[in-house]
C-alpha cells in the first residue's frame, strides 16, 4: 500500500509540484484511508475571440489548490487582460398545478458580473480555486455565487497608409 502511494505521489510530482497541503492530504489518506477534499466548478468567460487553456468552463477543480491557465487569442485579436468575475446562479422550481399529473420545471438563471479592474495584462494567470458560496438553498430554490475569470481579447488594428494621387505623382 505504501509503495503504491509513493509511486502515485512520484508520478504526480513529476507532472507538477504539489503544494504542501496536498502532500499532507496524501499522508493523511495513507494513515486514515479517507480524505476530505472538495471540488468546485471553474467559471470561465471570454470577451472577444480567443480560447483559455488547459481548462474549460464548468470543469471541477480542487478547492484551495493553485492553478495556472493561459489565454490564446484567435487570429486578428490580441490579449487585453484578465477580469475576476462573480457568477450568480439562481435555480428555482416551478410546479404547474393545472396539469395532470403536476409538471415540474427547474429554471436556472445565470448573471455574470465582471469586476472593473483588469488584473493582469499578460496572457497567463495563476489562481487559487475557491469554493462556491451557497447564499440561499431551500426546497429546491437556491442562489449560489462563484468566482471565476474572464479573458478579454480585442481586435488588432493595423494602420495602412494609402498613397494619394499627389504622393504617387511626386514619386513617394
Amino acid at each position: 500500500m505504501k509503495f503504491t502511494l509513493l509511486l502515485l505521489l512520484a508520478g504526480i510530482m513529476a507532472e507538477q509540484s504539489l503544494p504542501a497541503q496536498l502532500i499532507n492530504d496524501a499522508q493523511s489518506f495513507a494513515g486514515n484511508n479517507k480524505r476530505n477534499v472538495s471540488y468546485a466548478p471553474l467559471s470561465l468567460t471570454i470577451n472577444g475571440a480567443g480560447r483559455i487553456f488547459p481548462f474549460y468552463d464548468g470543469q471541477m477543480l480542487q478547492v484551495g489548490r493553485n492553478y495556472l491557465m493561459i489565454a490564446v487569442p484567435d487570429l486578428g485579436y490580441k490579449f487585453a487582460g484578465w477580469n475576476r468575475v462573480h457568477i450568480f446562479t439562481v435555480t428555482s422550481t416551478e410546479i404547474d398545478y393545472n396539469t395532470d399529473p403536476f409538471t415540474t420545471n427547474i429554471v436556472t438563471t445565470v448573471d455574470i458580473s465582471p469586476e472593473e479592474l483588469i488584473y493582469k495584462k499578460v496572457p497567463y494567470i495563476e489562481f487559487k480555486m475557491e469554493s462556491a458560496n451557497y447564499l440561499y438553498n431551500v426546497n429546491g430554490n437556491s442562489l449560489t455565487e462563484e468566482i471565476g475569470w474572464q479573458a478579454n481579447f480585442v481586435p488588432v488594428i493595423r494602420k495602412v497608409h494609402v498613397q494619394t494621387q499627389s504622393e504617387t505623382d511626386n514619386g513617394q
